[in-house]
């Protein structure tokens, strides 16, 4: 017996061995512990090993939502947080913190560093920023910093590693480039217009010149019978076993409740914030070992003053090149442990009040830094997230429940596969019942419904309506349709599909049979009309082939006598003509005097256009769009370098995510 086989057959076996295991670590360790069991349960992914904490895509999360919640307020539309905060906004979230920490990386490696005139200019491109000479609103700029809680320092060291990060992908979203005379090419053919005339020879008017003879309905219906087929259709009935519709059923223990929200302070509150000034002493990334040596130095020197009883704030406003932070002796404000770099943050957080720390070098320069203040972490009350908790407990609980029930609901509708109530029964279910059910999920067009489309998976209704379960009328396997939701289905009066007799459909087959013979006498007489007029323009030779001539030619003008006005038509001004139409018209002219192309419209007819003359762009409208083009087209290949160097990097990367910590904890209705 092979390993696969001894495992099917023992599966019962296997589950209790995996329940031994798995369920003391419950018993021990509580939800919380048993997090911590699989995985520290503080961060949402590992990047490189390197972990992106909670409290981090927390923050980020909040501030996402608040950019969408401004914006939807400026335009003036209702918010709905549940509608906002949504798997998709987090994972987004998530996608975008990994991309930043790989970026990171690459800086880092890379020794990318951001100087004070990039900076500048960069803050000097903030809206509103600008006074109506031209100057730099400084006031404006410390209120703008106030709104977001954030000293000048904090901000533009904030700033500079986000300009570090976007370096790479900005160097190659500028690396597009197009040769000139492909442009210019390129440019001429998009700005080119065709002058035309056009005759559409519709179905509808050729519809009282053709009747159908009995013999010629007859073939017709036989050679077309599948489209007059009625579908099969069936009785189905459907049993769902879903995680979701457990979770009423659950309870969650109040000790457990409460002992979770002891166990998680960082997810129910702001992480600790510590205050503290400092004097900076700059140096670049790229500074040599005798230049980080010298500013180390300094940095002593004045650490030496300080302990010898100097005023920190003075010596701050006296050495500090942190412009943000000098005038107010150093200080930073308040700040959490992820809003610095880390060896910054790790100096202040290990710092007690008071104290002053040796010199800490970063990549912005070298510290000496005084921890004048702590504010601890903030829980919310219990109450304001009890109702959160206990709702995350359920639905582990459910899943857990879920997980249990599948195995035998699998088993049952299998086992016992000619009804699905015993399944229902063990899962205290009710099955749910669809009448006249077709195999595309409509219903059959004598019903009421018959427009309505049941709110069935494809995968259930292809299994349903497969020959072995029309043939055996059998319950389908359990079919995973969803995470945590799983179905099984069986047919019940099955109807194959029928050939109704002609008098049954005629009506339907009459008007079939009529619309194409229209739509192939418009085809006919069209191409007649295109024979002649290729016929009367091949008296022309091609420097006589003008639009002025052609059309005053008595010939032709005899020819188009139906034919619209004179149109001028552009890649971008189609002029009513449909996409297929407005092709086939710029087709014309590519080669020697073709001038005439006729094509069939769909449900309409059959169009014949005839070519006046082709327009070429004018000079100074090409020179002046050259440019534009060139940087739209070379935009778009840099844009699309520097998405699949993003993609590189986070396909060579050792990246572990953890999806259940970005879930939303919120209830659902």
């Amino acid at each position: 017996m092979g390993l696969f086989e001894w495992i099917r057959d023992h599966k019962r076996l296997m589950l209790g061995a995996l329940i031994v295991l798995i369920f003391p670590s419950f018993v021990f360790w509580g939800i919380s512990g048993y997090d911590q069991f699989m995985g520290d349960g503080t961060h949402v992914a590992e990047v490189h090993g390197k972990p992106i904490p909670r409290e981090r895509f927390e923050s980020a999360h909040r501030e996402q939502l608040d950019q969408m919640r401004r914006v939807a307020s400026m335009t003036g539309r209702a918010v709905d947080s549940a509608t906002l905060d949504n798997p998709a906004l987090r994972q987004e979230v998530l996608d975008r913190l990994i991309q930043d920490a790989l970026l990171q990386g690459q800086v880092f490696d890379r020794r990318i560093h951001v100087g004070d005139m990039r900076l500048r200019e960069e803050i000097g491109s903030i809206p509103n920023l600008r006074q109506a000479d031209g100057s730099f609103n400084l006031e404006q700029y410390k209120t703008l910093l106030a709104a977001q809680g954030k000293s000048e320092f904090q901000f533009e060291q904030s700033l500079r590693q986000e300009l570090a990060l976007r370096t790479l992908p900005d160097a190659l979203g500028s690396s597009g480039f197009l040769p000139t005379p492909v442009l210019q090419s390129i440019v001429a053919a998009q700005l080119e217009k065709r002058e035309i005339r056009q005759r559409l020879l519709t179905a509808k008017q050729f519809r009282d010149q053709v009747k159908p003879t009995p013999e010629q309905l007859e073939a017709f219906f036989k050679k077309e019978s599948k489209r007059f087929e009625q579908s099969a259709y069936a009785d189905v009935e459907l049993l769902v076993l879903s995680a979701k519709d457990l979770v009423a059923g659950e309870t969650a223990d109040p000790d457990a409740v409460k002992t979770f929200y002891e166990q998680n302070p960082n997810r129910f509150g702001e992480p600790e914030q510590r205050r503290a000034s400092h004097i900076l002493f700059e140096l670049s990334a790229s500074a040599s070992e005798a230049a980080k040596a010298q500013a180390i130095d300094q940095a002593k020197s004045v650490l030496v003053s300080i302990k010898e009883g100097k005023d920190f704030a003075a010596l701050a406003k006296q050495w500090s090149k942190d412009s943000g932070s000098a005038a107010q002796g150093g200080d930073l404000g308040f700040f959490s442990r992820d809003a610095m770099v880390k060896p910054f943050a790790d100096a202040v957080f290990a710092m007690k009040p008071g104290a002053i720390s040796e010199p800490v070098v970063s990549e912005f320069g070298v510290h000496v830094i005084k921890l004048t203040d702590i504010r601890p972490a903030k829980l919310k009350p219990f109450e304001q997230v009890r109702g959160d908790i206990e709702q995350q407990m359920k639905q582990e609980k459910a899943q857990k429940r879920f997980t249990e029930l599948a195995e035998s609901f699998s088993n049952i509708v299998y086992e016992q596969s000619d009804s699905l109530q015993p399944a229902a029964k063990k899962i205290s279910r009710q099955t749910q019942s669809f009448k006249g059910l077709r195999p595309d999920g409509r219903f059959q067009s004598n019903q009421a419904k018959a427009m309505e489309k049941a709110d069935i998976d494809p995968r259930v209704l292809r299994a349903v309506f497969s020959e072995e379960s029309i043939r055996s009328k059998r319950n389908t396997d359990a079919i995973e349709i969803a995470p945590g939701v799983l179905v099984s289905a069986r047919l019940n009066q099955y109807q194959p599909p029928s050939s109704p007799p002609l008098d049954a459909v005629r009506d339907a087959v009459v008007e079939a049979w009529v619309v194409q013979a229209a739509m192939e006498k418009a085809k006919l007489e069209g191409e007649q009309l295109i024979e002649a007029l290729n016929k009367q323009l091949s008296g022309f030779e091609t420097s006589q082939l003008k639009s002025a001539e052609l059309f005053k030619n008595q010939a032709i003008q005899g020819l188009m006598q139906s034919f619209s006005e004179p149109m001028v038509i552009g890649r971008g001004q189609p002029a009513g003509l449909d996409q297929a139409s407005l092709v086939a018209a710029f087709k014309l002219g590519t080669q020697a005097k073709q001038r005439v192309v006729g094509l069939t419209v769909s449900d309409q007819g059959y169009r014949v256009i005839v070519l006046g003359s082709i327009i070429p762009a004018p000079a100074d409208q090409l020179k002046s769009s050259v440019p534009m083009i060139r940087d739209q087209l070379a935009s778009l290949e840099g844009r699309l370098l520097s998405e699949q160097y993003l993609k590189y990097l986070r396909a060579q990367a050792d990246v572990k995510t953890f999806p259940n910590r970005i879930a939303s904890t919120s209830a659902k209705p």
